[in-house]
């Protein structure tokens, strides 16, 4: 029964956040300071494991993210009422700010990843919960019916391009996706013979649900719609960081017939490292994500021939944030790994 608890981690960094802010002042941004360091640091100390982690009790692991999701939108409630108290400060807003975006990127939104991926009505509703609370609920539709098709090739707009600045990636994902779901869920009402322009339209639906809950922020004043619009834009920039390096550079080679090579575990990266995948939902078995979507995290296992970062996600992820140092640590790696591929069937 303890052996779940591992990947109850995220509960604890969420806690940080009240933490920092009873702390008061500079302390606000506890969490910022905490998490990176925290997975990071201890993915060299804890090492690396194989394997999957499920057990007979798999029911105590599948309520770990449905537990998550009401816990994170719980703490974002909390931060609205200490945002409208006169007592916060502004620098204890920002940091309230930061430190609630960046939990609701991370774990939320892998939470939420979990769940929009389920065939549960009940779970995919838990993850549109969360997603509409960050203003990205058509993430919904464009990941699972595009980028698990289209993963790790030119037309998937939420796969990175070896040499791509992971800012520019971020605002070019965020449209492509947009883009990508109106245009499936546009084509899925074509086919059934309804009018795009209808209340059958996700899209639409997930826009109004969207605008009420920013307009709901905006009512509250200006200091909550701050808070609510800076913790949303930093939650989509951490999805958008996962999303970067889970691909990068990893591009799937074109056939003879002008399709792309099947979706291997050779076109993911991957990360074995213990803290990595405890925090993060097993974050790190993305090659096995890819071959079967609707897997519960915690049965996901690593899978011979997938290529590892050379740290946690966590640890590529500041990587990231600094251009020049990624290019020269993964520009190299994903160069010789597409080199080691076999060239498709001609």
């Amino acid at each position: 029964m303890l052996k779940p608890l591992r990947f109850a981690l995220p509960f604890l960094f969420l806690a940080s956040v009240p933490l920092g802010l009873w702390l008061g002042g500079g302390w606000s941004f506890l969490t910022v300071a905490v998490m990176p360091l925290a997975i990071a640091g201890l993915d060299g100390v804890l090492g690396s494991a194989e394997g999957a982690a499920g057990s007979p009790r798999d029911w105590v692991y599948r309520l770990l993210p449905w537990l998550y999701i009401p816990a994170q939108l719980a703490v974002g409630a909390w931060a609205v009422i200490e945002a409208r108290d006169p007592a916060t400060t502004t620098l204890e807003l920002a940091g309230l700010t930061v430190s609630v975006g960046l939990t609701a990127g991370v774990f939320g939104m892998l939470a939420a990843h979990e769940m929009v991926h389920s065939a549960s009505d009940a779970e995919r509703a838990l993850g549109l919960s969360f997603l509409a609370s960050v203003g990205y609920m058509q993430f919904r539709i464009a990941h699972v019916h595009g980028h698990h098709t289209r993963a790790a090739t030119r037309e998937d707009p939420a796969s990175a391009r070896r040499g791509e600045n992971a800012y520019l990636f971020a605002a070019r994902s965020v449209a492509g996706q947009w883009r990508e779901a109106w245009a499936f869920e546009a084509e899925r009402l074509r086919r059934k013979g309804r009018p795009v322009w209808s209340v059958g339209n996700r899209m639409l639906g997930y826009l109004a649900v969207e605008l009420i809950v920013l307009a709901g922020a905006a009512s509250l004043g200006p200091r909550v719609l701050a808070l609510f619009v800076g913790q949303a834009v930093l939650a989509v920039f951490m999805l958008e960081l996962f999303n970067y390096i889970a691909h990068y550079g990893l591009e799937r080679r074109v056939q003879a017939d002008g399709r792309p090579e099947r979706l291997g575990p050779r076109h993911s990266w991957n990360s074995a490292r213990r803290m990595n995948n405890w925090s993060l939902f097993n974050m790190g078995r993305h090659s096995d994500h890819h071959r079967s979507p609707m897997e519960r995290f915690h049965r996901l296992q690593a899978v011979e021939g997938s290529p590892e970062l050379p740290a946690g996600y966590a640890a590529a992820i500041l990587m990231a944030l600094v251009p020049p140092l990624w290019s020269r640590v993964m520009d190299p790696r994903a160069q010789a790994w597409i080199g080691a591929w076999p060239e498709p069937p001609r």
